[in-house]
């Protein structure tokens, strides 16, 4: 199976990728540790062109851990309906099981968790992402809610704290 977690910054989708890698084994590739691994600086402009490939390498990588057997958790926002589709259409067109999991919490509590992360964040040394003021009100600008025709799971988050739940 394949498990691909959706949802908008800081609603838990890193903790509950980590959580279903500890409960069942599941291999987590995440596009923004790839990224922040790979480039040193801020990409700008070329940020989502850059993002798209390193989604059509970590599909591509998903495809052959599923070959060997393992359960894989791909944690990436997947704001854009097309991401969304584009991901079903993958994994649908090689005869993949998988799914799409919308992770959800209160604002209250995602932003009170975004504080949090981003203080921790503050000193920290090498690239990392701080998402804050004007940043996070363009990122949430740019999530389509999911359609009503969209198969998704929902998993509604309600940690108040980056604690890893039970799925």
């Amino acid at each position: 199976m394949v498990s691909i977690l959706c949802g908008r910054v800081a609603v838990g989708k890193t903790t509950l990728a980590a959580q279903m890698r500890q409960q069942t084994g599941a291999v987590v590739l995440s596009c923004d540790d790839l990224m922040l691994t790979i480039f040193d600086g801020c990409l700008g402009e070329a940020h989502d062109r850059t993002a798209m490939k390193c989604l059509q390498y970590l599909f591509g990588l998903a495809e052959q851990l599923h070959e060997l057997g393992n359960d894989v958790v791909i944690d990436y926002g997947f704001w854009l309906r097309a991401e969304r589709d584009a991901a079903r259409a993958y994994f649908s067109s090689r005869k993949i099981a998988h799914e799409i999991v919308l992770v959800q919490t209160a604002d209250s509590v995602r932003l009170e968790r975004l504080a949090r992360r981003n203080e921790a964040l503050r000193n920290a040394t090498g690239r990392v992402y701080r998402i804050e003021g004007e940043l996070l009100t363009r990122m949430d600008a740019k999530f389509q809610p999911i359609a009503p025709d969209e198969p998704v799971r929902l998993y509604e988050n309600t940690q108040e704290r980056n604690e890893i739940p039970h799925v």
